[in-house]
C-alpha cells in the first residue's frame, strides 16, 4: 500500500508541476540576422536592452537565429565587420520589457541594414 500511495503522491506532484509550467509563458523575441551580401560578415553583435548576442561569422546569403528576452527599455543596435574589414553600426527599433514576437535584421548588399520588428506587448 505504501508504494501505491507514494506513486500517487509523486504522480500528483508531477501533474501539478506540468500544469503550472503549461500556464507560464515568458515573452521572447525570435531574432534572425540575415546576411544578404555575396561575402561573409564577421564579428556580428546585437546589443539589446539588458543583453547582447552575436556570432563570429555569417556566411554569404546565410542567417543566424537567436531567441532573447527584453529586460530593459531602449534601442537595439547591430555591429558587424564586412569583407573589406570595415566596421558598421546600425541603430534599430526601441523596445520595452515584456514585448514579444519576431525581429528580422537584414544586412543588405550595399552594407545598409533593414530592421523588420513585429513586436507586441502582452495584455
Amino acid at each position: 500500500m505504501r508504494n501505491i500511495a507514494r506513486q500517487a503522491t509523486a504522480g500528483t506532484a508531477i501533474l501539478a508541476l506540468l500544469t503550472l509550467c503549461a500556464g507560464c509563458r515568458s515573452p521572447w523575441v525570435q531574432a534572425t540576422v540575415a546576411n544578404r551580401q555575396n561575402t561573409p560578415v564577421q564579428l556580428v553583435e546585437v546589443d539589446y536592452p539588458g543583453g547582447t548576442f552575436g556570432v563570429q561569422t555569417i556566411a554569404a546569403h546565410a542567417s543566424y537565429h537567436y531567441r532573447f528576452h527584453i529586460l530593459d527599455s531602449g534601442s537595439i543596435t547591430l555591429d558587424f565587420t564586412d569583407s573589406a574589414n570595415h566596421s558598421h553600426t546600425s541603430k534599430g527599433p526601441e523596445v520595452r520589457p515584456g514585448q514579444q514576437g519576431t525581429l528580422r535584421i537584414d544586412i543588405e548588399p550595399d552594407g545598409k541594414v533593414t530592421w523588420q520588428p513585429s513586436l507586441t506587448s502582452p495584455k
